[in-house]
């Protein structure tokens, strides 16, 4: 049975060394697990694409003892103040009517009605 060795240990090991223990472990390893790898390894030296997230709607609830005057009329240093105590920004609730799924094929297909490549 093999130990497992960490990290520092395997800083201390010459170049050479390591290189035979990489390919010891790579001739042993399944070939489909030796090309899910490959294809991890080619994946992370492409640029990375940062998916645009659109932002819910958020309410912010009145801080206790300020309900005389409406919140938008607190100013910003009033809302500096207010950040340890019971001020909270408070997400809407909404009952969802399509599931993640559905809203993804939704987007599919007027994607495709848009491309004018509908499958019938």
């Amino acid at each position: 049975m093999m130990k497992l060795m960490t990290l520092k240990q395997y800083m201390k090991l010459s170049k050479p060394a390591l290189i035979r223990k990489i390919t010891k472990s790579l001739r042993a390893m399944p070939k489909k697990k030796l090309a899910m790898l490959c294809y991890n390894i080619t994946k992370s030296k492409l640029p990375r694409l940062r998916k645009i997230k659109r932002k819910g709607i958020t309410y912010k609830k009145m801080p206790t003892g300020r309900r005389d005057k409406p919140y938008y009329w607190l100013g910003s240093d009033t809302e500096k103040k207010l950040k340890g105590t019971e001020f909270q920004i408070k997400k809407r609730k909404t009952k969802r009517k399509f599931s993640r799924k559905q809203l993804a094929a939704q987007r599919l297909f007027a994607k495709r009605a848009k491309a004018g490549t509908l499958r019938k």
